[in-house]
């Protein structure tokens, strides 16, 4: 199922992992799956579920998912990385519900980001922090097309 036309509602910090985008994107996205099934943990409340990797932060480690059971549902979860099962609360559960729930999850954070801006000065990367890549590291920068 593409999800293009409701990962665009979140801005450009997401990545599409169904789109036509994803091909300038260098994360490797049948490694998400891979990591979100490898760190969700027995006592994690997401263990059992079947998540699809839908996008991902491009500037951390977050990744939104689809609930094949429920398609309404959605949920963000941010992978450790750590190529391992979890313990505890990790991955965490950043946002879960319909997708209302997770617009207004991001929004929330987009106005909390703003305000604690200095001043009203610009966020760069839209608030965030720089791109990272999977361990963490800066992203490299992805090589420009020509126009």
């Amino acid at each position: 199922m593409k999800e293009t036309s409701v990962v665009a509602e979140l801005g450009d910090d997401w990545c599409d992992v169904t789109a036509d985008r994803a091909e300038d994107c260098d994360l490797d996205h049948l490694a998400l799956a891979a990591e979100l099934s490898t760190e969700v943990h027995p006592a994690h409340p997401f263990f059992g579920t079947a998540l699809e990797v839908i996008a991902h932060r491009l500037t951390n480690d977050d990744v939104l998912c689809r609930h094949r059971a429920t398609p309404s549902r959605y949920s963000i979860l941010h992978l450790t990385w750590s190529h391992r099962e979890e313990i505890g609360g990790c991955p965490t559960i950043d946002a879960d519900g319909e997708w209302r729930h997770i617009t207004a999850y991001e929004n929330a954070v987009d106005a909390a980001l703003r305000e604690s801006a200095p001043n009203g000065a610009a966020l760069s990367g839209e608030g965030r922090k720089p791109e990272q890549g999977p361990t963490g590291q800066p992203r490299a920068e992805a090589p420009r097309r020509p126009s």
